[in-house]
């Protein structure tokens, strides 16, 4: 749904089913910070192929690229067979295993869709060269929504999580009474004299100094949420 109201979906996952993979527009295969292929998801088995990576009839397409990047498929252990040296060692076997992600990356980078990639890259780089030329309030960040709408999807969000974990929003509440209760019967009937104002600031204080260290659990949603977002 959020596809078809025009929105760019960036989407990481791994072994997807086939009835998953086909909805993909765009691919891009990523292997020790390598890119192994960037361009339309259709056209992956295709480029695979052109470059000797056949894939067998009825595998998943997801299961394939997975497999060949890992070295696992079959037509990775063919050319293993085809180019082993005679003394076959550990040593050996680890280079190949290791090479399959430099081989895929150089045959990427001499493909034609790296050059449409490069290309669409480059125009991008010449556009952001112009804006630098611009005041300076065209690089200020702006966002698609604004402070308020920002302000009620995460209220309404931690407000959720709050009512499926009732257990510590019931505690806060529970020690909040009790402080309370205790705070009122200790500065209850104070005097309006000097020893009462005294008194009336002592009770300031404390009230200040718990509302400070009670709001310090807040803490605790960045640390989950940037988990989370990260």
């Amino acid at each position: 749904r959020l596809s078809r109201r025009g929105r760019t979906i960036i989407f990481s996952i791994h072994q997807p089913r086939y009835s998953i993979f086909k909805l993909f527009d765009s691919l891009t295969l990523l292997a020790s910070g390598k890119v192994l292929y960037h361009g339309p998801a259709k056209q992956a088995l295709e480029y695979f192929s052109s470059i000797g990576y056949e894939c067998e009839p009825f595998n998943n397409p997801a299961d394939f690229f997975l497999d060949v990047i890992n070295g696992d498929s079959t037509a990775v252990a063919a050319s293993k067979e085809d180019h082993r040296p005679v003394d076959t060692g550990k040593v050996a076997e680890d280079n190949v295993d290791s090479s399959v992600v430099d081989v895929l990356h150089q045959k990427y980078l001499s493909s034609s869709l790296y050059e449409s990639t490069k290309e669409a890259l480059g125009k991008v780089e010449l556009g952001r060269g112009n804006k630098q030329r611009l005041s300076k309030q065209e690089h200020e960040i702006t966002y698609a929504n604004g402070f308020l709408t920002q302000l009620y999807w995460v209220s309404k969000r931690s407000l959720k999580n709050l009512i499926r974990n009732p257990q510590a929003s019931i505690a806060q509440i529970a020690v909040t009474i009790i402080l309370a209760l205790v705070v009122g019967a200790i500065f209850f009937g104070v005097k309006l004299d000097r020893s009462g104002i005294q008194n009336r600031v002592g009770s300031l204080f404390f009230v200040t100094t718990n509302q400070c260290f009670s709001s310090v659990s807040a803490i605790e949603l960045f640390i989950r949420d940037k988990k989370l977002f990260v």
